[in-house]
Parts: structure tokens; C-alpha cells; sequence
């Protein structure tokens, strides 16, 4: 396997953080990510190559993801990527490097052609075996399996240069938009349809916008009773 695909990185480009302009601040990240993925496949040869990359995770609870055969490279190869949450930052450089480790384990199941994960991302006995074969403690979890993992002290030891280029190149952290924000700062329509009834025997049900029955009551012209949802 050949090494990381790594976009440009600030510290390199720029010269020191503190006079690096906000435009590489990016940059920066994405660089030091990608340096700690492939201090990970050092260490473990059988976790694969991949595109490393930075975004935000939008609505989804989620900090990052390992996703196989998702780019193409110039020849026409499929690689795999691994996706950091900017939001995620804030939790500190070396829960950052924990996320690399969680999706490193998910790409040596990969590797190993070890179904790891189903649809529902429900997380199995192989992931759980190799998350700690890569320095995580691993923790089950009654809906999603052994998803639940945190980077161990001998992992915080063992990665502790990539920790601290991280410490150095998180200069900013991405907030979390309010539920229903769009990206110009206004908020999306609720269009996800539900049911509500009154208080008529036998009862009358509307269906509108979740966003319909959270504003003023909706009255009924029967009973004279606000219409409330149902679920």
C-alpha cells in the first residue's frame, strides 16, 4: 500500500501556527489527521490507505466515518476515506486521535474482509476485537454494539507526537448549528409529516409539518379543542 493522500498542510506551507492566515487553518487540521492515519498504519500495516478529509457533520450525531471505495483516484482505483467532524474538534486533540483509531479499526475489518458493522451500524465482536487490537477501550452499547470506544493511555503514549501536532493545529473548532439551520443561517422547513387529533368522539386526525403543530394551536371546529400531535 502507498502512502496517505494528504492535502496540502498549513504547517508546512505557512510556517508557524500563530502566522498562518485563517484560510489554512483547514489545512492545517486535515494535514495533522492525515499524518496521525498513517502513524496508525505504521504501526498497523493491515489498516488501508485513504483519502483523509474534514467536514461538517450536519444533523448526525456523528464524529467520524470509514467509508471503503468511496474515491477515485486519476487511474480509475477506488479508495476508501476517512471523515473527521469538524465539530468534533472541540473535544480536545487526543479524543480527536481516539476517532482516527475507531474508523482505523472499522478499515482493518475491511482490510480482513470482517463485516464489522451492519446497516444500522450496529457494531460486532470484529470491530470490537480489533478496536483493541489498535489501543481502544471498548464499551457496549444496547443499540448499537461495541461502538462505544476511548483512546487508552498506552494508545495516548504510543501516538503522543501525532497527538500534540493535533493540539497545535486545531486552532478553531466548528460550532453545531441549531436543529433545522441551513447553511445561509436561516431555518429549513419541517416537512417530515405528522398526525394529531382533537378531542371529538369519534376523533378527527390532521396530519400536517411536524413545524405546524409546534406554533400556535390549531383548532379544532368541533370541540373548539387545539388539535395535539400524536407522535
Amino acid at each position: 500500500m502507498g502512502e496517505a493522500i494528504i492535502t496540502t498542510s498549513a504547517a508546512e506551507s505557512e510556517g508557524p501556527a500563530e502566522n498562518a492566515t485563517l484560510s489554512s487553518v483547514g489545512a492545517a487540521i486535515t494535514g495533522a489527521l492525515a499524518v496521525g492515519w498513517e502513524a496508525i498504519r505504521r504501526h498497523h500495516p493491515d489498516v488501508p490507505d485513504a483519502v483523509v478529509t474534514m467536514g461538517t457533520r450536519h444533523r448526525k450525531p456523528l464524529w467520524a466515518h470509514f467509508w471503503a471505495q468511496q474515491w477515485s483516484l486519476t487511474g480509475g482505483d477506488k479508495v476508501p476515506e476517512v471523515w473527521i467532524a469538524a465539530e468534533g474538534l472541540a473535544r480536545g486533540a487526543a479524543d480527536v486521535m481516539g476517532s482516527l483509531l475507531h474508523e482505523a479499526a472499522h478499515g482493518r475489518c475491511s482490510t480482513r474482509g470482517e463485516k464489522d458493522c451492519n446497516a444500522a451500524q450496529y457494531h460486532n465482536k470484529f470491530f470490537r476485537d480489533s478496536a483493541q487490537v489498535l489501543g481502544l477501550a471498548v464499551e457496549r452499547s444496547e443499540r448499537n454494539g461495541y461502538s462505544v470506544t476511548s483512546i487508552t493511555d498506552i494508545a495516548r503514549q504510543r501516538y503522543r507526537e501525532q497527538i500534540a501536532a493535533l493540539e497545535t493545529a486545531i486552532r478553531a473548532e466548528r460550532t453545531i448549528p441549531p436543529s433545522g439551520a441551513t447553511a445561509t443561517g436561516g431555518q429549513r422547513r419541517n416537512t417530515n409529516y405528522r398526525p394529531a387529533s382533537c378531542q371529538c368522539r369519534p376523533v378527527r386526525t390532521l396530519r400536517a409539518a411536524a413545524g405546524t403543530w409546534e406554533g400556535p394551536p390549531v383548532i379544532c371546529g368541533g370541540c373548539n379543542k387545539p388539535f395535539v400531535m400524536t407522535s
